[in-house]
């Protein structure tokens, strides 16, 4: 095993390992409040960090450009896109109804504005956050896990750490109250690696961590919304509907990634540090 797979096993494990002792914790000391678990989302950065500072490598191959308009345009499109077509179906099957009228959440959605404002507010709050995940899983993984293992085998394995890096924190906080074991373990793994390829994708396009960080922190907010806006009856036939319309998505995006080469050129260390334009082969999806 080469020096870098032997330093992407260590980061994996740590990173899990850390993660599930500080969330053994939790339950060891009845800490069931939300804001916790979410600081938990700085541990993939902050020991990617770590990580980086070891190998004396810092920080500049991140990306801390901001990339372009079309690319944040882009960020905001993708996850109201894939709301916009499960959002609906999943009301029409009978799988999610509008939140009672007498809920605090309805009587802020009676007036837009304040709907606005106080997803605004949230999408403040969840930036740090989704910035201390992105950090690790794309700004030091991805780029390291693709010239390991390839475009494809490079994101699964991703898509699986990042999944499985959720379970712990999904089981003890009851994210899936109608199937516990079989939402961290299984749908939540699912669920991250449908999700891997848009991510990578707007990683490589942009070439800068901002982007892909506003993207996570965006659809965190908008799909916590409507979930309680629209709260859910039946879990898993929700998620099979957002995963196949992810899927379809993913495998646009896949395709795009392998015209476009990407797998060269994240391959090349200095990808962020000399960027240069992408050519314009293939469309979003």
């Amino acid at each position: 095993m080469n020096p870098e797979r032997k330093e992407l096993l260590l980061y994996a494990v740590v990173v899990l390992l850390t993660t599930t002792l500080i969330v053994g914790g939790f339950r060891l000391f009845h800490i069931t409040n939300n804001w916790a678990a979410n600081c938990l989302m700085f541990v993939p950065g902050i020991l990617a960090t770590a990580f980086l500072l070891k190998r004396g490598q810092g920080l500049r191959s991140v990306g801390w450009g901001l990339g372009t308009l079309p690319d944040w345009l882009l960020a905001i499109l993708l996850p109201a896109g894939v709301l916009a077509v499960c959002l609906p179906l999943t009301i029409g099957l009978g799988y999610a109804a509008m939140a009672p009228s007498s809920s605090p959440i309805a009587r802020v959605a009676a007036h837009p504005l304040k709907l606005v404002e106080n997803m605004a507010l949230y999408l403040v709050i969840s930036f740090p956050l989704a910035f201390g995940e992105e950090l690790g899983w794309r700004g030091y993984a991805q780029n390291r896990l693709i010239r390991q293992f390839g475009l494809l085998r490079g994101l699964l394995l991703l898509g699986l750490l990042w999944g499985f890096w959720h379970t712990p924190i999904f089981y003890a906080m009851g994210e899936y109250p109608q199937r516990p074991i079989l939402g961290a373990f299984v749908m939540t793994p699912i669920d991250n690696i449908m999700a891997v390829v848009p991510m990578a994708w707007f990683y490589l396009r942009s070439r800068n961590i901002w982007v892909p960080t506003f993207l996570h922190a965006f659809a965190d907010i908008l799909w916590g919304f409507s979930d309680l806006l629209f709260p859910k009856s039946h879990e898993v036939q929700s998620w099979a509907i957002l995963q196949a319309v992810q899927l379809i998505v993913s495998i646009v995006l896949l395709m795009d990634l392998k015209a476009r080469r990407g797998e060269a050129a994240v391959a090349d260390p200095q990808l962020h540090t000399e960027p240069a334009p992408m050519p314009a082969v293939g469309q979003r999806g």
